[in-house]
């Protein structure tokens, strides 16, 4: 893993496993860079679920949860677009090795 700025974060490829990087918090959660914009990008954030078009949809989904133990399935097919323009943001980029790593890790909790 390795830390970089916004604009050399702007440079990089689409398909970069990365998670927002905060210098007092740590690192938010993995999401996959797609497409670069001029100043902005479109992400697949790793811990979306189920379909909902609304805020208020996703809301009512995850009281579901909460309260009633309901259950729905992951979605890793969404994008979305940061747009916060933020130049002094930080990213932690997670090499392939890196990733490899966490996909062996995950697949020990299925077996």
């Amino acid at each position: 893993m390795r830390i970089v700025n916004r604009k050399t974060f702007l440079a990089l490829p689409e398909n970069t496993v990365y998670a927002k990087h905060f210098e007092c918090d740590g690192f938010n959660e993995l999401q996959i860079k797609g497409e670069t914009w001029t100043n902005d990008w479109l992400y697949e954030n790793l811990n979306d679920f189920d379909d909902h078009d609304t805020s208020e949809e996703r809301y009512d989904k995850i009281e579901a949860m909460r309260k009633e133990g309901k259950s729905f399935p992951l979605r890793l097919d969404s994008c979305s677009r940061d747009g916060l323009f933020d130049d002094e943001q930080w990213f932690a980029i997670y090499d392939k090795e890196d990733v490899a790593k966490i996909i062996a890790r995950l697949t020990k909790t299925i077996l």
